[in-house]
């Protein structure tokens, strides 16, 4: 049983946090079928932060499954049952593998994308939107191989409204220096009005994400509270209110703000939502997001979610963050982006 066999092991081994349950300190624990389907159960319970907002009744989901495991039930048949848990959840922090060196392992996810139509067409937008014999205007940050589509950011203003920005980040997960960000951001300044891009951002590094909402504000903002999971009973949790400051530039941009989303907007490119949803000149466009609001625990075959964040006005993001205008591309119009246009319409 090697799939979800590092579940049993030593805490150092298994999980990256510093505190260390009794479940991982056992010695020489069972590892037949039904042992480890009940130590995945416990982990889920002792660590997952949001079955409740989930509406996730993870005992009655244990019991219906446990008595579908029979002692002689294969390494693939068991990763089955546990799979049901983790797509359950519907978390896209939530995950199990059973071999992270093998590509070709079975690993259980939720399909954050699954039943959505696609939110950007990236032909449409480089060929009518942001294509240099289009929009002269357009600068870009070279590199951002981690992002779909080769560059950190791309930003200026939009053809045939050279007073409406565009600004384009389609990962956070790359490295934007605190000068590349002052220079966006002094670019854009005499426009009225801006149309900031997070579609296809799966999120990254959550402080380069702030860095940026930071531009958006002259004032600090209480922006929700993180509801961390900090013991194994059911109600064990801690709030950690969050405020972020405004950045000391001079160059922050306090007008009109459309902010795009679309179904990949997961995990820091969700922060970024709920940290600049408070201020009154921000309006979101396009889809639901995907969530990911909480911090994640990572063991070596496993990870969940040990955190959510609740936004200033109450709302439980994980499932998405909802946009004020809900606009559905039509992917067979290869002229026009639907959102950019309607966001451009809202500018004006």
């Amino acid at each position: 049983m090697k799939a979800i066999k590092l579940i049993t092991l030593s805490c150092i081994t298994l999980i990256k946090l510093s505190a260390c349950e009794k479940l991982f300190l056992r010695p020489n624990p069972p590892t037949d079928p039904l042992s480890i389907f009940n130590e995945y159960i416990i982990l889920v319970k002792q660590k997952y932060a949001m079955l409740d907002a989930k509406n996730v009744d993870i005992d009655a989901l244990a019991d219906s499954l446990r008595s579908t495991i029979p002692a002689n039930i294969n390494e693939q048949q068991l990763f089955i049952k546990l799979k049901i848990i983790v797509e359950r959840l519907k978390d896209g922090h939530s995950s199990l593998i059973e071999d992270q060196t093998n590509p070709n392992s079975m690993i259980a996810q939720y399909d954050l994308l699954a039943g959505f139509p696609p939110g950007i067409d990236i032909n449409i937008l480089f060929n009518n939107y942001l294509n240099k014999q289009v929009n002269s205007s357009i600068k870009t940050l070279d590199g951002g191989e981690e992002s779909d589509v080769g560059f950190r950011a791309i930003w200026g203003r939009l053809p045939d409204h050279q007073d409406i920005a565009y600004i384009w980040i389609p990962s956070w997960n790359v490295t934007i220096s605190d000068e590349e960000i002052e220079i966006i951001f002094s670019d854009i300044k005499g426009t009225k009005g801006l149309i900031f891009d997070q579609r296809l951002n799966n999120g990254g590094d959550p402080s380069l994400a702030a860095k940026f909402a930071s531009y958006f504000t002259d004032k600090p903002v209480y922006i929700g509270f993180e509801k961390f999971k900090v013991g194994p009973q059911s109600n064990d949790f801690a709030d950690s209110p969050a405020t972020f400051k405004p950045t000391n530039s001079i160059n922050k941009y306090l007008k009109p703000v459309m902010v795009v989303t679309d179904r990949n907007v997961f995990s820091a490119a969700t922060s970024f939502c709920y940290s600049v949803d408070p201020l009154p000149q921000i309006t979101f466009i396009g889809q639901r997001t995907g969530g990911g609001s909480g911090s994640v625990a990572d063991g070596w075959y496993w990870g969940l979610s040990v955190s959510e964040f609740i936004d200033a006005k109450n709302h439980h993001l994980d499932n998405g963050f909802e946009p004020d205008i809900a606009v559905i591309l039509d992917t067979t119009n290869k002229i026009q982006d639907e959102v950019i246009e309607r966001a451009l319409q809202e500018l004006r």
